[in-house]
């Protein structure tokens, strides 16, 4: 399966000079000069300019486990408790599918990598979910993915064509990767929100080489082009279905 790899104003003084004028034969004392007060136009305060905060890169952690090597049906495993950084390599010109088990785990569980400014995915725990990564040309195969978790957890790393292949309308709710098998034009997509903040992200990579991204923050069922076969990763806490059509 072919892959990609790839936002004064000046304070005017205004001054007035008071002429004298005279007359032949008389003489006429002028009368006092008079001075008129410098006029002042005042500078508008500037308004301040916005700081703009630059958006958090994810960091490695102190702890790290290694899972070893991946390649074509040969997985790589680690596990751990609390979170920690997860080392392995790839051996094969493929997507890597990060298979979490974290059914022990409480509040949010997150993979994602050094110097992201996003995760590959989130959900509430427990959960078992699969995300995707390594999804580039130039990803080296040297690999670190860091899961964020509360209680113990295990993570399994395999090659996308390694999936279990899947066919007609697939639902579930959270994270997930599917390998559909169907020879269709188009998917249909029916997603629910778990509730408020809750968004759908998904991503389709097929053998045509045209991957489709999409999603949305509100329900929605829609049609979308998607040359199957191939895979779709879905990141949500939401509910979800896909089904493949012509």
């Amino acid at each position: 399966m072919t892959r990609l790899r790839g936002a004064g104003l000046a304070g005017g003084i205004v001054a007035a000079a008071l002429l004298i004028s005279g007359c032949t034969g008389t003489t006429t004392a002028a009368p006092p000069a008079t001075s008129q007060a410098a006029v002042v136009t005042p500078t508008p305060t500037p308004t301040p300019t916005p700081t703009v905060t630059a958006p958090a890169v994810e960091k490695p952690l102190s702890k790290t486990v290694d899972a070893g090597t991946v390649a074509a049906a040969v997985t790589a495993t680690a596990s751990g408790t609390g979170s920690s950084n997860v080392t392995y390599k790839r051996n094969g010109d493929f997507a890597v599918v990060v298979e979490l088990n974290c059914l022990g785990c409480a509040g949010t569980a997150t993979v994602t990598a050094p110097g992201r400014l996003s995760p590959f995915g989130q959900a509430e725990a427990p959960l078992r979910a699969s995300f995707l990564m390594d999804v580039f040309k130039d990803d080296p195969v040297s690999q670190t993915l860091i899961v964020k978790a509360t209680g113990p957890w295990k993570v399994t790393l395999r090659s996308w064509n390694d999936l279990t292949p899947v066919s007609g309308k697939q639902s579930g709710a959270g994270p997930a990767v599917l390998f559909f098998s169907d020879d269709v034009k188009h998917v249909i997509v029916d997603y629910k929100p778990s509730g408020a903040g809750d968004s759908f992200s998904g991503r389709v990579f097929t053998t045509s080489d045209k991957p489709l991204v999409f999603g949305d923050s509100v329900s929605f069922a829609k049609k979308y082009d998607a040359d199957l076969p191939g895979v779709m990763a879905i990141q949500t806490n939401g509910t979800w279905s896909v089904t493949p059509t012509p």
